[in-house]
C-alpha cells in the first residue's frame, strides 16, 4: 500500500561540514536524508571549526547550498561568545542554541555552573536553548530554564529517569520538549558486545528498562520528537579502538518507528507527530509547500544491501530487515527521489 506523508524532519544532525568532510558532508548528508524521506534537517554546530561565531555561520549557510533538501542550523557557545548570541539568534537560519553539559565530540563542554548561568541568560527568550544534559545535568538544566523563562528542548533522551525528569518539568509548567534517537528505541547496552564500535554513540546506549520508558514516553507524549543524531564517522574511525562516538541514523530513522508502530508500541498517527507535526511546531520550521514524500508501507528492506547514501557507509542497523520504503520525495514540487532513485 502506497501512502503519501508530509516530508519528514530532522531537528538533529551533524554534517560535518566544514572540518570532517571525509566523514559526510552537505550533499551527501542531504542525499541521505532523501532516501530516509526527510525534507528537512538541522544541523548541529560541533564541528572541528565549531558554529560559534557570525562569521563560522556564514560560511556554514554558504556551504549548505550544495544540499538537496532544506538545512537549518543551531548556534553553539562554549561560553566566551555571549556577545554573538543575540545576533545568532536573530539570523532566520538558526533554530535553537545548543549547549554541551555533557562529554561529546568537539571541544564544546561546559561544567561551570556560573558560565552555563551567563549562557541562559545572554540568549534572546524565544527560540529553544537545546541540552545535551544527562543526569544532574538535565536537573540543573531544567532548573536554570525555569529561572531564565527559557524554552528548553532536551536532545536524546536515554534513561528511564531523564523521562520521568522530563514529565515532571511538563507538569510543572514549564516549557520543555525532549527527543528521542531511533537507536535508542531500538537497540540497547549489550549489543556493544555483539557489534563492537557500530554501537557507540554519547549518550550511551541503556538497560530494556530504559528502553521501555523511551517507547513509553514517546507514546504518551512525554517526549516530543524523534531525532536521529545522525553522526558519522568512516568505518575505520568506528573500527578502531576506541571507537569513535556517533552512528547514522537518517537512512533508517521512518523504517526504525514504523517498526515499532507495527509492533504496537506507538499508533502511526503519533509517529507523524513525532516525525514532522511537533518538530516542526517546536522549532517555528516554515512551510515546504507542495512537499511530500510517498511510502510503500507493506514493503521491506534490509540495510545495507544496497549499500548507503551516508560517506560514512555504515549503519548500526546493517543486515536488519525494516518495514516501510520510502519510494518517492518531492520538495516544492520538485521530484528528489522516483522508485527509490534520487534524482540529483
Amino acid at each position: 500500500m502506497q501512502k503519501q506523508l508530509p516530508g519528514l524532519i530532522d531537528v538533529h544532525v551533524h554534517l560535518r561540514e566544514p572540518g570532517a568532510t571525509h566523514k559526510e558532508d552537505f550533499y551527501t548528508g542531504s542525499r541521505a536524508a532523501v532516501k530516509g524521506g526527510v525534507t528537512f534537517m538541522l544541523d548541529m554546530p560541533n564541528n572541528a571549526t565549531p558554529t560559534i561565531s557570525i562569521e563560522r555561520l556564514d560560511e556554514k549557510v554558504a556551504l549548505s547550498k550544495k544540499a538537496l533538501i532544506d538545512i537549518g542550523f543551531h548556534f553553539g557557545t562554549n561560553g566566551k561568545n555571549l556577545e554573538e548570541l543575540p545576533k545568532a539568534a536573530a539570523r532566520s537560519e538558526v533554530y535553537g542554541l545548543k549547549i554541551y553539559c555533557n562529554h561529546t565530540t568537539g571541544e564544546m563542554l561546559i561544567e561551570d555552573q556560573n558560565a552555563l548561568d551567563a549562557i541562559f541568560q545572554a540568549w534572546p527568550v524565544g527560540k529553544p536553548i537545546l541540552v545535551h544534559a544527562e543526569g544532574e545535568q538535565l536537573k540543573q538544566s531544567i532548573a536554570r530554564a525555569m529561572k531564565f523563562g527559557q524554552r528548553l528542548h532536551v536532545c536524546h533522551i536515554t534513561q528511564a529517569t531523564e523521562v520521568e525528569d522530563v514529565r515532571q518539568a511538563k507538569a510543572g509548567g514549564l516549557s520543555i520538549t525532549a527527543g528521542v534517537c531511533p537507536h535508542h528505541l531500538a537497540l540497547t547496552g549489550e549489543a556493544r558486545e555483539r557489534m563492537k564500535g557500530y554501537a557507540v554513540m554519547k549518550p550511551p546506549l541503556g538497560t530494556d528498562a530504559d528502553q521501555a520508558a523511551l517507547w513509553a514516553g514517546l507514546a504518551d507524549g512525554t517526549i516530543d520528537v524523534v531525532e536521529t543524531d545522525h553522526a558519522p564517522h568512516s568505518r575505520e574511525e568506528k573500527e578502531k579502538d576506541p571507537p569513535a562516538f556517533g552512528v547514522t541514523g537518517l537512512e533508517t530513522s521512518f523504517s526504525i518507528i514504523y517498526k515499532g508502530v507495527q509492533e504496537g508500541k506507538l499508533t502511526e498517527e503519533r509517529m507523524l507527530e513525532a516525525m514532522y507535526t511537533l518538530p516542526k511546531k517546536i522549532f517555528n520550521i516554515p512551510e515546504q509547500p507542495d512537499t511530500y514524500i510517498e511510502v510503500d508501507m507493506d514493503a521491506s528492506w534490509t540495510v545495507g544491501e544496497h549499500g548507503y547514501e551516508t560517506k560514512a557507509n555504515s549503519s548500526p542497523f546493517e543486515g536488519l530487515v525494516l518495514p516501510g520504503v520510502v519510494t518517492k520525495v518531492v520538495l516544492r514540487g520538485k521530484e528528489l527521489m522516483n522508485n527509490g532513485t534520487i534524482i540529483s
